[in-house]
């Protein structure tokens, strides 16, 4: 038998939990290769798994505290819309939307709306 893929939105918030949890390993396991991290309309920040897990590696160690709060989900085919407020452990939390894409139950790019 023939195992149905999850579901966009089950990806992002297992990518989600990692974050939180501060799992590395889990993160980059859920993010492709080739992996594009832009600001929607603008440049890119980020490109590739290795590029991705040293900025993850850098956050979970500089803030250990940091969260992300799920405020809001849809989606839509291969795209999940998440309003997420990002609580560092240093005052107001910073609101923004991130649109992800995923692939084959791997998240290939996010665009951050600040």
């Amino acid at each position: 038998m023939r195992r149905v893929p999850d579901p966009p939105q089950v990806i992002v918030q297992r990518l989600t939990d990692a974050v939180n949890k501060q799992d590395l390993e889990t993160v980059t396991s859920i993010l492709a290769a080739n992996c594009v991290v832009a600001t929607l309309h603008g440049g890119t920040e980020s490109v590739g798994a290795p590029a991705l897990r040293a900025q993850y590696e850098a956050l979970f160690e500089e803030r250990p505290k940091a969260r992300v709060s799920v405020m809001g989900r849809m989606a839509l085919g291969e795209t999940v819309i998440q309003h997420e407020a990002i609580s560092r452990g240093l005052g107001a939390a910073e609101k923004r939307i991130v649109i992800y894409t995923v692939l084959h139950e791997k998240v290939t790019r996010l665009d951050l709306i600040r």
